[in-house]
């Protein structure tokens, strides 16, 4: 059984191996992921990966990377064609699409029941779990919530973050006044896997829903078309744009050009590299809470987290397992978590690293607005990726003003149905 004190020991025991201890055979693993593959986080990454090779000389770690977007298809095809994947990045809403499979091993019987609970709160192991198993080490967590940029709000006028939709479109009208050239809110309107979870946080702060506690669509509602029509208007009045999606966003963030947008707990990370001003311009990144419809309404944000999964049977694995051990060295080091939450502003899920960042308020007002995040309500379905599409492409059809807000709402639930119902009955 693994305790926080034998797994610092067995750290302290893999830092002291020198080229002595290398084993007659090495024994290799292999990791897939997309974060290393970024420029922003790939020095950090590559740092990492480098101090589990000195540390564990008897271990090949080969890293193959992937660009996000593409990730999920990757995986599927080196699933079909036997390739190895040892241990493997996933964001948080693929978890039921590849646990489904019966592939992932769950991360309670690798460590030691009950252990993890001992390190990472119940609360943001949720991330990783599915169906009763842990088959996910969350890496980092948080929400993907609201960023407000303080040099543009002061030119602008604007003397705080609105706290409400109508203080928010006000907001983004001062921007425009003051910066006609801007984007004063950089929402996202191209890449499906970026406009779904936008477009569910403004959805449920509209009071709609994509489907009920039973699985049955109810996008197509009063609120759903509000919500659709909200952002089809900000698009139609310049307050948003055409053609954006999240890296042009954190670009325009860093640039002073756009007033708002949505990003995961890594926008620090991101308008620091982006601005060239590193530290500098984090009095400029401000954490907010999801503008609400009325007064007193609970803000929105949606869950995220990047999550570290082994593809295996549990049974063959174990603390020492070199694919443990990698892992470990990424998720439950305190040295890793800070140095990652250092550069690049992820939110560390150990609760000594996230005791340590206490007094930082840019991670207080971020833990605070994501308190009431919620899961991706597409995620529970096996065909998530079609899903996703179908609301990106409807919701990107309204923004482009290629189809009513009403007319795009009655087609994404004609869709959804539609796509759900080829689904095996069980």
């Amino acid at each position: 059984m693994l305790n926080r004190r034998l797994f610092n020991q067995s750290l302290a025991a893999a830092s002291v191996m020198g080229p002595g201890a290398v084993m007659a055979q090495q024994r290799a693993i292999t990791y897939v992921g997309w974060s290393h593959d970024e420029a922003a986080s790939k020095p950090t990454l590559n740092a990492m990966f480098d101090n589990f090779r000195k540390a564990n000389a008897d271990v090949k770690v080969d890293v193959v990377g992937f660009p996000w977007a593409q990730m999920q298809q990757n995986i599927l095809l080196r699933m079909r064609s036997g390739q190895p994947l040892d241990v493997v990045q996933l964001a948080e809403r693929w978890l039921p699409q590849f646990g489904s499979t019966g592939r992932l091993a769950d991360v309670q019987e690798v460590f030691g029941k009950g252990q993890l609970e001992k390190i990472i709160h119940p609360g943001v192991l949720k991330l990783g779990s599915y169906r009763r198993k842990q088959l996910g080490l969350p890496w980092t967590a948080g929400s993907i919530g609201m960023v407000a940029n303080a040099n543009v709000l002061k030119s602008a006028g604007v003397s705080a973050p609105p706290r409400t939709v109508d203080a928010f479109v006000e907001a983004l009208k001062a921007i425009k006044r003051t910066q006609p050239q801007s984007v004063p809110y950089a929402m996202t309107t191209k890449n499906n896997n970026s406009m779904s979870p936008d477009f569910q946080v403004w959805l449920w702060t509209f009071g709609g829903q994509l489907f009920d506690d039973k699985g049955k669509v109810v996008v197509n509602s009063q609120a759903g078309v509000k919500a659709l029509s909200f952002l089809a208007d900000l698009v139609k009045d310049g307050l948003a744009a055409k053609d954006v999606d999240r890296p042009d966003s954190r670009r325009m963030f860093a640039q002073n050009q756009t007033g708002f947008y949505h990003d995961a707990p890594l926008a620090r990370g991101f308008a620091r590299n982006n601005s060239g001003k590193g530290t500098d311009f984090d009095s400029s990144v401000v954490a907010m809470a999801t503008p609400v419809l009325r007064a007193g309404d609970t803000p929105q944000s949606f869950a995220w987290g990047h999550l570290l999964t082994f593809f295996g049977d549990a049974k063959t694995l174990n603390v020492n397992s070199p694919q443990v051990k990698f892992a470990a060295h990424l998720a439950l080091s305190d040295a890793s978590q800070l140095a990652y939450f250092k550069d690049q502003g992820l939110f560390p899920v150990t609760n000594s690293a996230l005791a340590q960042l206490a007094g930082d308020p840019y991670v207080a007002a971020w833990t605070k607005a994501a308190a009431s995040a919620e899961p991706d309500e597409i995620s529970m379905w096996p065909n998530s990726a079609d899903l996703t599409t179908i609301v990106g492409e409807e919701v990107q059809g309204a923004l482009l003003g290629q189809k009513t807000a009403q007319a795009a709402i009655e087609s994404m639930a004609k869709r959804l149905e539609a796509k759900i119902a080829e689904l095996p009955k069980t």
